[in-house]
């Protein structure tokens, strides 16, 4: 009885051992690379039907990746604290795409049997807009004992952030 305790015993420490090596080891290669959903163009049947070479197309679906928003920052000089609304980052990787479209030759010294396009991974970095508001009054005043003055009405909008490094390489083959 005893010595099937310990095999059992043994089995699940070399399983659980494995899980940690396998988790370990995967680790490191999910968080180097972007998300995404991998797209694959099925143009076979095209082939088929028409009796031509079908080109081939192979993408993947960028998945954003939200990041930590800024929080509202205080001032003494406004009511309410600035930021509001925070800008929320997003980020991700434009994954790699290759297309390569077969080209009938035409003519008898025609060279060209293919156009290919192809484009690296880049990474993609955008914030949504913010937005800060002041109602018409000032933080409380100690010269007025603590009343707040009168001010301006204040809006402030921040803009989106797109910056991205996107390049493609048109070939012929």
């Amino acid at each position: 009885m005893s010595f099937t305790r310990l095999t059992v015993r043994g089995t699940l420490a070399v399983f659980a051992g494995c899980v940690a090596a396998a988790a370990g080891g995967a680790a490191p290669a999910a968080a180097a690379s972007a998300p995404s959903v991998p797209v694959e163009v099925p143009l076979a049947g095209v082939e088929d039907a028409l009796h031509v070479d079908a080109p081939h197309l192979s993408t993947a679906a960028p998945l954003p990746i939200p990041g930590t928003p800024e929080g509202p920052t205080y001032d003494e000089q406004h009511l309410l604290p600035q930021g509001v609304v925070p800008r929320l980052p997003l980020g991700t990787e434009l994954p790699a795409t290759a297309a390569e479209l077969p080209v009938p030759q035409l003519l008898p010294t025609d060279t060209v049997k293919e156009v290919g396009l192809h484009s690296e991974a880049s990474p993609v970095h955008a914030e949504s807009p913010g937005a800060s508001v002041n109602p018409p009054l000032t933080g409380p005043r100690a010269e007025r004992l603590g009343l707040p003055d009168l001010s301006a009405p204040q809006l402030g909008l921040s803009v989106p952030d797109l910056r991205a490094q996107p390049g493609a390489d048109l070939g012929l083959g």
